[in-house]
């Protein structure tokens, strides 16, 4: 048996895997995640996948340790690009940036199936991802802002309806109206940094001559956004 534990971030993106699931974590990194769930008896066998042999010969490592390789098995891979017809139901794709997960989903076809389950939680980027997923016809049926190591991140859970739709970069900045939350206090530290740093960028733009409307009005909506949460709690 495993005694892994995960961080904060991690635990938020174990909550959303479904019961039973065969997962697919890609770019697992020590494996963490699928070993802890599979010890847990949560999903019925994982895939650890990764682009680079170093961190799969880790993951391969912590895997034997836990007794797991009968439920986890290793595969380099880019992407989702060896992952065809193991009957996965379940992704999890975390500790990358926006751009680089939307890219790894654009390019799996089989991945938009209202049958299968995305566990997203970008490092960066988080607008342009939420962008790609409503344009791509992914809906965000759920998100969870947790800590770890003094940091505040986010958690898409998307699942694919094909309704394709155009949000404005204001729009993405922000969960959208009706999505569950959870994690608020988290979500507001995370949305206070970010509230930080584009009044920051806009005062160098407007010392700069630059007015920066779209930009100025990313930063209302996300201050409106941290004082209707603030009222809430």
């Amino acid at each position: 048996m495993s005694d892994t534990k995960l961080n904060g971030r991690l635990c938020s993106a174990a909550s959303f895997v479904r019961q039973r699931a065969v997962l697919a974590d890609i770019g697992t990194d020590h494996a963490y995640l699928p070993i802890f769930l599979a010890s847990e008896g949560v999903i019925e066998r994982a895939y650890a996948t990764d682009i680079n042999k170093g961190p799969l010969e880790k993951a391969k490592e912590n895997i034997s340790r836990a007794e797991l390789g009968d439920k986890i098995e290793c595969i380099l891979t880019d992407g989702a690009e060896k992952l065809s017809d193991l009957g996965i139901t379940d992704y999890t794709v975390c500790g990358m940036g926006g751009e680089l997960i939307a890219d790894i989903i654009s390019r799996a076809p089989k991945l938009s199936s209202p049958e299968v389950r995305l566990i997203l939680q970008p490092m960066s980027k988080q607008a342009h991802l939420r962008a790609y997923l409503l344009g791509a016809g992914f809906s965000i049926i759920a998100e969870a802002y947790s800590s770890d190591s003094g940091k505040d991140y986010v958690t898409l859970v998307a699942e694919y309806s094909g309704v394709c739709r155009f949000a404005s970069e204001a729009e993405c900045e922000l969960p959208l109206s009706g999505t569950p939350l959870h994690g608020k206090d988290s979500m507001l530290r995370y949305y206070k940094t970010k509230s930080t740093s584009l009044h920051r960028a806009l005062a160098g733009r407007q010392r700069g001559g630059d007015s920066s409307p779209e930009a100025a009005s990313v930063a209302e909506r996300i201050d409106a956004f941290i004082t209707q949460i603030e009222n809430f709690t």
